[in-house]
């Protein structure tokens, strides 16, 4: 394996392991706070979707799209059914961050049965986001390893190199290293390094 492929789908799959651990953070820490085995800490929660806000959705998704899946179309068309559905997945990720936004801020301001209507909408999230994340490295990066060529793998490691996020080791950009280091910071052990 060429040095930039391997970079570009380790920035790839380490990026999808940081957006599936804050999605696991969150689900898990809405189980202890309805257990009532912690308090529930809305500064934590805020700032874990708005990371996923604006880290995948801003930064991460639109690099897939404008240099992974525009690349393998112009390589084979053996991808496109594929690029067609994971697309349509990006473009309705901003609608279910919506409703984790209301359903947080329902919670937040104590309206009735929002507890259980943000797990609902958590858990809806999660299930979408794997599927999504399955889909991207047990297919799409198979394709993309059979097809694209070192030009193609030069110019996607590059750009996904730009992104800078503190979850996957690089800590340039200080607005997420700020929010990453406040997440870990907040999450109680086991999760994070905050007070159990």
């Amino acid at each position: 394996m060429s040095d930039s492929k391997s970079k570009a789908i380790s920035i790839i799959r380490a990026e999808h392991r940081a957006l599936g651990a804050v999605i696991n953070n969150i689900k898990a820490l809405l189980q202890e706070v309805q257990a009532e085995r912690m308090a529930m800490d809305f500064r934590l929660f805020w700032a874990m979707v708005y990371y996923i806000d604006a880290f995948p959705d801003r930064l991460h998704h639109p690099k897939e799209d404008d240099w992974l899946f525009a690349r393998l179309k112009q390589r084979t068309p053996l991808a496109d059914g594929l690029i067609a559905t994971l697309q349509s997945q990006h473009q309705a990720e901003p609608v279910a961050l919506a409703g984790l936004r209301r359903d947080l801020g329902n919670f937040e301001a104590g309206v009735p049965g929002s507890m259980e209507a943000l797990q609902a909408t958590v858990a809806s999230y999660a299930d979408f986001t794997w599927r999504h994340l399955r889909a991207e490295e047990n297919e799409l990066l198979p394709l993309a390893e059979a097809h694209l060529l070192a030009s193609d793998w030069d110019a996607i490691a590059h750009a996904f190199a730009q992104n800078a996020d503190p979850l996957v080791g690089s800590a340039d950009n200080k607005l997420f290293d700020a929010l990453f280091h406040d997440i870990v910071n907040r999450t109680p052990a086991p999760l994070g390094l905050g007070a159990a």
